[in-house]
C-alpha cells in the first residue's frame, strides 16, 4: 500500500486547518471523502481541496468508501459514537481533543482498538517539536533520577468563545473560524477550560513522563459563565510522583503562558515559552544545558504521522494510553470539582 485512504469526519475550523489542508498536500495520503452536517460546507471543502466525495452522513461515508482510517474533528459530544462506528468497521482513528468526555467511553474505544489491532490516537501538535523530544528523553531516560513533581501552566484567552462570542477577527474571509456555539454549550463541548485547553498540558505531561495516573483532585472557577474558566488540578501518579496543572481561559488579549517544570531527585527541567528555551540539568551537571526553541511547523505532523503509522512507516507518536489517561484525568477533575473529593482510578477495573 503506497497511500492510506483517509476520510475526514468534521471539516469546520480545525478539521480544515489542522487536517484537511495538510493531508491534501501529503503524497502518502489519498483523501477519499469528507463529512459535515452541513451539505454546503461539505461540498465546498471537497471542491476546494480536491476530495472526490462528500457526505452529510458519516456512517454512509464509512460504509461506502473503503477507507483505511478516519480523522474525527467534530464537536466533542459526537466523538465517542463516531469513533465507535469507525473502529467497529475496522478503521484506524485519529481523534481531535478532547478525545471523548467520559472515561468509560475512552476505555471502551481502547478495548475495541486493541481487540482489532487498530491505531487509536489523539491530536497533540504541541508534543511534536524536537525540544519536546529532548525533554522526554531526559525524563524517561533517567537523567533527572526519580521524578518527584511535574508542574504545568497553560493559559491563552478563550473567554469570548466560552461566552458564545466571536473571538478571532481580522482574518481573511475564506479562512475557517471556530463556531462559538461549539465552545459555549455544555451539551456540545462538555466543559469549558478543562475540555478545551487543559487537555493540552495534561496530554503533554502524560507524553513526557510515560506515567500512569492513580488519582486526581481539582478546583474549578466558572467566573460568571456556565462553563469552567480557571482550573487547578493535582494528579497523583503510580510511584508517588505529583503533577499540577493550572490553566486559565481569561488572560489579556494575545497573551500566552506556557511553562513546564520537572523536578527529580538528581536533576531538573524548566521550560518557558516566554523565554523560548528549555533548561535541562541532569545528574552530575554543574550547570543547566540550554535548548533554544527552533521554529518548527508541527501542525501537519499530526495527521501525517497517523498516515505513516497506518502504512507501517512510523510509530504512532501519541499512544492510545496517553489518550485514555488524558480522559481519565479530565473526567476525574470535573467530578472532583463537583464533589470536593479526590477521585481515584481503579486501573485494573478500568475506572
Amino acid at each position: 500500500m503506497d497511500k492510506a485512504r483517509i476520510g475526514i469526519i468534521g471539516v469546520g475550523w480545525w478539521g480544515t486547518v489542522g487536517h484537511l489542508a495538510p493531508l491534501s498536500e501529503d503524497p502518502k495520503t489519498e483523501l477519499v471523502a469528507v463529512y459535515s452536517r452541513t451539505e454546503a460546507k461539505a461540498r465546498e471543502r471537497a471542491e476546494k481541496y480536491g476530495v472526490p466525495r462528500y457526505y452529510t452522513d458519516y456512517r454512509r461515508m464509512i460504509d461506502e468508501c473503503n477507507l483505511d482510517g478516519v480523522v474525527i474533528a467534530t464537536t466533542p459530544n459526537m466523538h465517542y459514537e463516531q469513533a465507535l462506528y469507525a473502529l467497529e468497521h475496522g478503521l484506524h482513528v485519529l481523534m481531535e481533543k478532547p478525545f471523548v468526555l467520559r472515561a468509560e467511553h475512552a476505555e471502551h474505544l481502547q478495548q475495541i482498538a486493541q481487540e482489532k489491532g487498530l491505531l487509536l490516537s489523539v491530536c497533540h501538535p504541541m508534543i511534536y517539536p524536537s525540544w519536546m523530544a529532548e525533554m522526554r528523553q531526559a525524563i524517561q531516560g533517567g537523567a533527572l533520577g526519580n521524578i518527584l513533581t511535574v508542574s504545568t501552566i497553560f493559559s491563552q484567552r478563550c473567554y469570548e468563545l466560552y461566552r458564545g462570542q466571536e473571538q478571532y477577527r481580522n482574518r481573511p474571509p475564506d479562512y475557517p473560524s471556530p463556531n462559538a456555539a461549539s465552545y459555549s454549550d455544555p451539551a456540545i463541548v462538555g466543559g469549558g477550560e478543562g475540555h478545551t485547553q487543559t487537555t493540552h498540558p495534561v496530554g503533554i505531561m502524560l507524553w513526557l513522563t510515560g506515567m500512569q495516573p492513580t488519582s486526581v483532585f481539582s478546583y474549578m472557577n466558572n467566573l460568571d459563565l456556565p462553563l469552567d474558566v480557571v482550573n487547578s488540578i493535582l494528579v497523583r501518579f503510580d510511584g508517588g510522583t505529583l503533577g499540577t496543572v493550572t490553566t486559565s481561559g481569561l488572560i489579556p488579549p494575545r497573551g500566552f503562558v506556557y511553562q513546564i517544570t520537572v523536578i527529580g531527585d538528581e536533576g531538573t527541567i524548566i521550560m518557558d515559552a516566554a523565554t523560548r528555551s528549555v533548561l535541562i540539568r541532569g545528574k552530575g551537571d554543574e550547570q543547566p544545558r540550554k535548548i533554544e526553541f527552533v521554529r518548527e511547523d508541527t501542525l501537519p505532523m499530526v495527521p501525517r504521522n497517523f498516515v505513516r503509522a497506518i502504512l507501517g512507516e512510523e510509530e504512532q507518536y501519541v499512544s492510545t494510553d496517553v489518550a485514555i489517561n488524558e480522559v481519565r484525568i479530565i473526567d476525574g477533575a470535573y467530578r472532583s470539582a463537583a464533589t470536593g473529593q479526590e477521585i481515584s482510578f481503579d486501573l485494573k477495573a478500568g475506572k
